[in-house]
């Protein structure tokens, strides 16, 4: 979101509740600034220094760094992708069964340099490898590494592990939105989270860092070191957010190069999909919208309609359709243009100046299609609506064979600066069912016959709190 006028956490301990939904306020601790956000420099925090988060720390030359994992459909395989800072004319990656460590399997990654966008012209390495095909239900141990042709020796990362999806049906995956090297609240629950083998993968509704491109890119590198204890482990899926937008996306285009864009037949990893078990996953970036020609909305359009025109096909296979995306088409944050013009923008679509009519809107093609979960971020807190429609509950808000889709923003794991406060007074309109202004993440199961959304609390000294909200979708 636009930086806030004031940046300090009010004390505020009310809690409200209304016929439509409720409020949650929670209490705050004393007022402060946070630093790291777009332009300034990031600082120790008691978020940042958990155990093992080496964001902050000097690396070799040629020492792995930034790794992070993404999978392809039903995690069949997985992509690594890491960085050195100097090109390394030998790289690696290998992985095993974490019971047979004698089944090694060597890959030579793809490598590029990376040139940010800035006055210096700052490059990183960057390398890509794909694993061979993975078996269902098993632990995986991993190192990557580069060659250091000056001192003549191989430099690799510590040993890490994943996960493919077990031959359940029913799995779990994490979703968060709105993470800064600064405030990261609900980062040391995700890192412990991560080891846990509990979870498939995790979804980041966009904006990242606060930003990637600040200072030639280092503070890109600093926040890729961050998240290394959570995605070196688990998997990523997630999408781009206005914060990510510098030099046309090319920080996320090249450091998140391992998402499954090619197998979804987009041409980068602003846009892309997976079949996963029951469930369809959907990566768009509403920041087409913002950004973009008239062309490429049409372009992002067409791509959204046929992936979900094809994931219909399947859907006895596959009941389940989730779009991840960063910009909301509902919500409740009051003072800001994002909840009335932006979003209206986003779900009816652009005006024809010639016509008067609307074209390129998100909201008829998540009707069209029957989505069931529209997963987002960009406001600063979280809320849920009921299933909605053209600004009306659908079916009178019943969840069961549910008539239109659930729209949940979960902007709130972290950013730099202070969660977005709700008018405590209201009116709130109808579709609103929850709303909540602290910091948390989110936990989904899917099973072919439901699907179980969880809002965790996080408290501002990093301890897991309560369920904020939880809810679930079912299907005859």
């Amino acid at each position: 979101m636009p930086k806030l006028t004031s940046l300090l956490l009010l004390l505020t301990t009310v809690t409200i509740t209304f016929v439509s939904g409720y409020t949650i306020i929670v209490p705050r601790d004393e007022a402060q600034e946070f630093p790291g956000g777009p332009g300034l420099w990031p600082e120790p925090d008691r978020y940042n220094t958990y155990p093992d988060v080496n964001w902050n720390r000097t690396y070799g030359a040629f020492e792995p760094q930034q790794i992070h994992l993404s999978i392809g459909d039903d995690s069949k395989f997985a992509r690594v992708e890491f960085a050195t800072l100097s090109s390394a004319q030998q790289s690696a990656f290998r992985y095993w069964p974490k019971k047979h460590e004698y089944a090694i399997k060597n890959i030579q990654p793809e490598t590029w340099e990376f040139e940010d966008g800035g006055e210096a012209h700052r490059t990183i390495a960057l390398y890509r490898a794909k694993t061979k095909y993975l078996r269902k239900g098993t632990v995986y141990s991993y190192q990557v590494g580069a060659y250091d042709d000056q001192k003549l020796e191989w430099c690799w990362s510590a040993v890490y592990e994943f996960h493919t999806g077990s031959k359940r049906k029913e799995f779990s995956f994490l979703a968060i939105g709105d993470l800064g090297l600064n405030n990261a609240v609900a980062l040391p629950q995700l890192i412990e989270l991560s080891k846990t083998h509990k979870y498939d993968f995790l979804t980041l509704s966009g904006d990242q860092a606060y930003n990637m491109d600040d200072f030639d890119g280092i503070k890109g590198d600093q926040y890729m070191n961050l998240m290394q204890e959570v995605w070196a482990r688990v998997p990523y899926l997630g999408v781009p957010g206005n914060h990510e937008g510098a030099y046309n996306y090319t920080h996320y285009k090249n450091r998140f190069k391992n998402v499954p864009f090619e197998d979804s037949n987009f041409e980068n990893s602003l846009m892309y999909s997976i079949n996963y078990k029951s469930l369809h996953l959907i990566s768009f970036s509403t920041e087409v919208y913002f950004d973009g020609t008239d062309d490429m909305i049409q372009t992002a359009i067409n791509w959204l309609d046929a992936d979900l025109t094809e994931a219909n096909k399947h859907r006895k296979e596959r009941p389940w359709i989730v779009l991840i995306t960063h910009h909301p088409v509902y919500c409740s944050a009051p003072d800001t243009e994002d909840c009335t013009t932006k979003a209206q923008y986003l779900r009816d679509g652009k005006v024809n100046a010639a016509t008067g009519e609307r074209w390129g809107g998100l909201e008829p093609v998540l009707l069209k299609h029957k989505v069931d979960l529209y997963l987002t971020g960009h406001v600063h807190n979280y809320e849920r609506t009921l299933p909605v429609a053209q600004g009306k509950v659908a079916g009178n808000g019943a969840l069961h064979n549910a008539a239109s889709y659930v729209e949940v923003i979960n902007g709130n794991a972290g950013p730099p600066e202070a969660t977005v406060m709700f008018n405590t007074t209201g009116p709130y309109e109808d579709w609103s069912a929850v709303r909540y202004d602290s910091y948390g993440y989110s936990s989904v199961t899917v099973s072919p016959c439901f699907l179980e959304f969880t809002h965790h609390q996080v408290h501002l000294d990093g301890s897991l709190g309560n369920i904020v909200d939880r809810f679930t979708l079912t299907k005859d």
